[in-house]
């Protein structure tokens, strides 16, 4: 019987370490996807930053011409790509169920308004490119006699607003907040016990 009992507690004590193991691997998986979804925002980050000086361009020629002036109309220049893989597979392997509601509400959220920036940038891009030969005559090409945009123009200054206000939001919303809350959710699961950090999408 004594024997027995031997075999049986090894076998159990195996089984713990092999769960315990499992636990342990679950958990820094899950954590470098959430450390990896940081640096990609961070990359989107920077990228946003570098389109504000081109929209900052483009919103100095609506204010002008909201005073009733005549500005040159620049051609498209704005750049807007964001593929969001370490996301997907980070959903599509279920590692962002640990994340509480709160933060995923967010990613979705954030994700259908970068969807909508990349599509008005698009759109941007293809108005303006569409009217790319009217801007070599610079005199005739965007204005009627009484000053107000060309029919075929009047798309500009919303569209533009528009690019900017998302652009801005993005931008300081991914750093002030989604960087920050992934950061901190980090932390937590680093310092849980490797059976509660990846039990915590039950809670």
């Amino acid at each position: 019987m004594f024997e027995f009992f031997i075999v049986f507690l090894g076998v159990y004590l195996a089984f713990l370490l092999t769960g315990f193991q499992e636990d342990v691997r679950e958990r820094d998986i899950r954590v470098q996807h959430y450390e990896n979804f940081v640096i990609e925002l961070g990359t989107l980050a920077e990228m946003l930053k570098l389109e504000k000086p081109k929209l900052d361009k483009h919103m100095k020629v609506v204010e002008e011409i909201a005073r009733g002036n005549r500005p040159n109309i620049p051609p498209s220049d704005l750049f807007f790509v964001y593929s969001a893989s370490i996301r997907d597979a980070a959903f599509n392997s279920r590692h962002f169920e640990a994340l509480d509601s709160d933060i995923v509400r967010q990613i979705i959220d954030g994700s259908f308004g970068l969807a909508y920036l990349s599509e008005l940038v698009e759109s941007f891009n293809e108005k303006s490119n569409a009217l790319l030969p009217a801007l070599a005559n610079r005199e005739e090409c965007c204005y009627a006699e009484d000053g107000q945009l060309l029919e075929h123009w009047q798309w500009y200054p919303s569209l533009v607003q528009a690019i900017y206000r998302l652009n801005r939001t993005a931008h300081d919303g991914i750093l002030n907040r989604a960087i920050p809350d992934l950061q901190a959710n980090i932390r937590h699961m680093k310092n849980l016990p490797p059976s509660d950090a990846t039990s915590a999408s039950d809670n």
